[in-house]
């Protein structure tokens, strides 16, 4: 049996009276010194507070009065044969326990870092990989429309050196990304100078200054991988999903158009200002890399590329082949040790 002292309230003025209370199993004996006879409250019909701290604990009877008592184990005993206030117990444990509760924000914090550099990395992936390519090429056509709007011009190569560089492209696109149908277009860089754009659906831009930059096929070689892989990757859907947050993620994951095509006015901002992550860019590096490794050339080609773009374009935060994000010399570096001690793995199963 559990017996304890409490203080009781009816409930109806402020008068207040010693009480014994004790519990037989099905319901709460009230005996108080002014009673002839002792109250009878089945234990199913009160509600016991949940617990604040090491404060005192109230019953609650069902006509309004009320038991308070610094009885803390009498009354943990009662919720357990009342079979309630489960989260509630939690929450006093924590409460009474600071080093559990502090353990459980330290987790908690962690829990959202996780979550931050690893599940939303992840989920932008998936729901990249999720786009179909119609929609693909919807968003490469707006990009397409900004981008010439705004920004390029009307390319001024000869036919015949487009057509050299468009063979070029596809001999590579056969051997790194056979499942995907490229397309090169030409078009002046204007303001952007020596650039080079991949748009969703497979369509690579160049601009006239960067092939005059150019000294070799090689050369562009290892610019195009680069950017075959962006594509590949869907580095661009990926970079614009991290960060619109975890309800365009799921939506775009649940197949939501309207969310989707949403995103295309954002593209030219990615490819235009910001450029991708060092993350990406240095995936694309070593593709590159990689590539011109297998066919015995060496990276020096694709070096000396992004050291001469490096230098036309100093001033420019950095996008695309000559992102400084991460920094050219770095980039450069990464390539030449990659050359010395090449790792088949890092080309992603190409």
């Amino acid at each position: 049996m559990i017996e304890f002292q409490a203080t009781y309230f009816d409930g109806k003025t402020s008068r207040s009276q010693p009480v014994t209370i004790s519990f037989d199993g099905l319901s709460l004996k009230i005996r108080g010194e002014a009673w002839s006879t002792p109250r009878d409250v089945p234990l199913r019909n009160c509600t016991i507070d949940p617990p604040l701290g090491k404060g005192p604990r109230a019953i609650k009877l069902p006509d309004g009065a009320l038991c308070e008592t610094g009885d803390l184990s009498a009354v943990e005993e009662l919720e357990r044969r009342q079979r309630g206030h489960g989260g509630m117990h939690f929450v006093h444990l924590l409460e009474s326990r600071w080093k559990s509760a502090v353990a459980c924000l330290l987790l908690l914090l962690l829990s959202v870092v996780a979550f931050i550099f690893y599940g939303v990395p992840f989920l932008a992936a998936r729901a990249a990989d999720s786009v179909p390519q119609d929609l693909m090429e919807k968003i490469t056509r707006q990009t397409l429309g900004v981008l010439d709007k705004q920004f390029l011009e009307p390319s001024e190569l000869s036919q015949t050196r487009m057509s050299e560089i468009d063979t070029l492209l596809k001999e590579i696109a056969v051997e790194v990304d056979p499942k995907t149908r490229y397309q090169l277009g030409f078009r002046k860089g204007g303001t952007l100078g020596s650039n080079a754009f991949a748009l969703p659906s497979g369509l690579i831009l160049v601009t006239d200054e960067l092939v005059a930059l150019s000294r070799s096929d090689r050369e562009l070689a290892g610019l195009l991988v680069h950017e075959i892989t962006h594509v590949k990757r869907r580095h661009a859907l990926r970079h614009i999903l991290q960060s619109t947050g975890v309800f365009v993620l799921i939506a775009t994951l649940a197949g939501d158009i309207a969310s989707i095509t949403s995103l295309a006015a954002s593209l030219p901002a990615v490819l235009i200002e910001s450029g991708y992550s060092r993350k990406f860019e240095a995936e694309a590096d070593r593709e590159a890399g990689l590539y011109l490794i297998e066919k015995g050339w060496g990276t020096k080609p694709y070096r000396n590329l992004l050291k001469r773009l490096a230098e036309s374009h100093p001033e420019h935060p950095g996008l695309s082949v000559f992102s400084t994000h991460p920094r050219t010399a770095e980039r450069i570096e990464k390539l030449r040790d990659l050359e010395i001690h090449p790792d088949p793995r890092s080309s992603g199963g190409r």
